[in-house]
C-alpha cells in the first residue's frame, strides 16, 4: 500500500477534529498535498501538526472521515480489529434468539461509511464513502474471516453513492445470495427482502421499539401505520393485542405482510396513510406511527415539518384516551429538538392532552459516537393520550 496522500487543514480548523468529530468538511482544507483521488490521507493542522488518517471523498463536501488519532494503517487487521470490537457489543447487548442485527454501524463503530446488517447467513453491507471502495478488499477479507459462513451481498443503490461516483449496481461479494434471507428476532421469524426490498431488507433499528409495543399490546386495538411489512404488528399481536389494522401502500409489502401474519386478528388496508387517517374514524388503544424520512434535504425541512405535524395531528386523533402513540422520525435533519417541537404543535392542533412517557431511539446494535450526533437519525416519542382539551 501507497503512503497516504496529505490534507492540510485552514487555521483554526481543527478543533472538531482534535475533539473526536470523525468529518472534515471541504471549506476546513486549504490544501491536498499528493494524489488527488488517494484513498487514505494523513491530515495535518495548519501548523504541520499530524490528527490522524482519514477515508479520503475527493468529489463530497465531507472530504475526510477519520479513523482516530491512535490509527496509522487502514490494513486488514484495523478492519479486523474494529469489527471485532462490534462483534463483541452486539453479543452483550442483543435480545436471545436473535439472527438479524446490526453488525458495524458506520461512525459508530469507527468505520465511517460502512454498515454492515446480518441476517441468519447473509451479510448486507453497504459502503458510501470513495476512500473506503477502494480498500474493500481488505475490508470484506477481514468480515469473511470475522463470519467464514456467511454470504454477503454489498447494496450499492445509494444517494450517497451517487454523490461519490460510484457505481450503485449491487454485487455478490461472496455467494450466493438468495432473494430473502431468513432470521430470528426476539424469538419471532421475519425475512429480509434482499431482492428490491427498502434499507438493507429490514429496518432492524426498531427492535427495541417492537419489544415496548409488544408489552404495551395486551387487550388493545392496535393501527399500525407505515406499516412495511408488518413487524410492529407481529409484536403487539405476541403481546395480546385485540387486533392490529396495519396501513401500508406497497403490494409487494403487504403480499409479504401477509404471509409474516398468518392471523385472523391482522387486518391489512392498501393506502396512502395520510388519506387513510383523514377518513378513519375509529379509536384505538395503541397506534403506531413510523414513515420513511419525509426530509432528504435541508432545503425541505419547512415543507417536512409541516407534513410531520399533519401526521402527528391525525394520528393523535385515532388514540382512544388512555391510549398510547409511538411516533418517529427517521430524518436525520429533523433532529430531536426539532421532533419534539413538532409533536407539541401537532397536539395543540389535535386538541387532545399528551403525557410523554419515554423518548425513543434506534436499537443498542446503532450505536451512536458521542463525537458525531449526526449519527442519531430515529428519534421518537412514547406518548400517553390523557383525553380532550
Amino acid at each position: 500500500m501507497t503512503d497516504p496522500s496529505r490534507v492540510v487543514l485552514q487555521p483554526g480548523r481543527d478543533k472538531a477534529v482534535r475533539e473526536g468529530h470523525p468529518w472534515i468538511f471541504s471549506g476546513a482544507v486549504a490544501r491536498l498535498e499528493g494524489a488527488a483521488d488517494a484513498p487514505l490521507v494523513q491530515v495535518f493542522d495548519a501548523a504541520g501538526r499530524p490528527l490522524g488518517l482519514g477515508f479520503h471523498s475527493p468529489r463530497s463536501q465531507i472530504r475526510v472521515r477519520m479513523l482516530g488519532p491512535e490509527v496509522e494503517r487502514a490494513d486488514r487487521s484495523f478492519f479486523a480489529a474494529r469489527l471485532g470490537e462490534a462483534a463483541a457489543l452486539r453479543r452483550a447487548v442483543l435480545p436471545s434468539e436473535t439472527t438479524g442485527y446490526r453488525l458495524l454501524n458506520a461512525e459508530g463503530d469507527g468505520v465511517p461509511g460502512w454498515t454492515v446488517d446480518r441476517f441468519g447467513d447473509v451479510l448486507v453491507s453497504q459502503i458510501t464513502v470513495a476512500g473506503l471502495e477502494a480498500l474493500r478488499g481488505e475490508a470484506y477479507a477481514a468480515l469473511a474471516e470475522l463470519l467464514p459462513a456467511c454470504a454477503i451481498l454489498q447494496m450499492n443503490d445509494l444517494p450517497a453513492r451517487r454523490s461519490e461516483g460510484l457505481s450503485r449496481d449491487d454485487e455478490v461479494i461472496t455467494g450466493p445470495i438468495p432473494e430473502a434471507a431468513p432470521f430470528l428476532e426476539s424469538g419471532l421469524r421475519f425475512v429480509a427482502d434482499l431482492a428490491g426490498g427498502q434499507k438493507t431488507g429490514f429496518y432492524c433499528d426498531q427492535r427495541e421499539n417492537r419489544r415496548l409495543a409488544e408489552r404495551l399490546a395486551g387487550g388493545r386495538t392496535v393501527l399500525d401505520l407505515f406499516a412495511h411489512s408488518g413487524a410492529f404488528g407481529l409484536y403487539a399481536l405476541r403481546g395480546g393485542a385485540e387486533q392490529v389494522t396495519l396501513v401500508e401502500s406497497s403490494p409487494r409489502l403487504i403480499e409479504r405482510g401477509r404471509e409474516l401474519l398468518a392471523d385472523p386478528r391482522a387486518i391489512w388496508v392498501k393506502a396512502n396513510v395520510f388519506e387513510d387517517l383523514r377518513q378513519r374514524t375509529e379509536s384505538y388503544g395503541m397506534v403506531i406511527c413510523d414513515p420513511p424520512s419525509l426530509v432528504h434535504k435541508r432545503a425541505d425541512l419547512d415543507a417536512a415539518a409541516r407534513a410531520y405535524k399533519d401526521l402527528n395531528r391525525l394520528a393523535l386523533g385515532r388514540v382512544t384516551p388512555g391510549g398510547f402513540l409511538l411516533t418517529f422520525s427517521c430524518s436525520g435533519a429533523v433532529d430531536t429538538k426539532l421532533f419534539r417541537q413538532i409533536f407539541f404543535a401537532a397536539a395543540v392542533e389535535a386538541r387532545v392532552r399528551v403525557a410523554l412517557l419515554q423518548p425513543l431511539a434506534a436499537a443498542p446494535d446503532h450505536p451512536v459516537a458521542i463525537t458525531h450526533p449526526q449519527g442519531e437519525y430515529l428519534k421518537g416519542w412514547l406518548a400517553a393520550v390523557t383525553g380532550p382539551v
